[in-house]
């Protein structure tokens, strides 16, 4: 498989070794979420991470060793940190919005379509994350 940079998906073989395979990420790019914030930011982060998690599920896909998937790992967790990041500065309100609705709708997701819609275009309308990139 052959992505859209021209990069190449591999099968590693064997497992790899751990120092050579070590994050190049530092601990800056992450953030912590709690279940109900990941879920509140999930189609953000796949708006606007696409590429990078595209990559990531493509090699987990294909069953390629964790070991040698650092680096598209790294490209979705610092992909998906600034994307958070930026729904903090630039759309708070519609990020808790949406986290509100699911906290008081647990069983009636569908209830918060239109609260998450407007997230969702506020992350697009800020370019977050690889949509800056366009």
């Amino acid at each position: 498989m052959v992505f859209g940079d021209g990069s190449e998906a591999f099968k590693g073989v064997g497992a790899p070794s751990l120092k050579s395979e070590v994050s190049v990420s530092s601990n800056t790019n992450r953030v912590i979420l709690d279940s109900q914030e990941l879920n509140a930011a999930s189609t953000a982060f796949n708006l606007c991470c696409a590429e990078a998690y595209a990559r990531f599920t493509e090699l987990k896909r294909l069953k390629v060793h964790p070991g040698h998937m650092t680096a598209e790992r790294d490209a979705v967790e610092s992909c998906s940190a600034g994307v958070y990041n930026g729904i903090q500065s630039s759309c708070v309100a519609q990020y808790e919005a949406v986290k509100s609705c699911l906290s008081d709708n647990p069983d009636e997701w569908a209830k918060c379509a239109s609260a998450r819609r407007e997230l969702d275009v506020c992350t697009v309308k800020n370019k977050l994350g690889e949509l800056k990139e366009l």
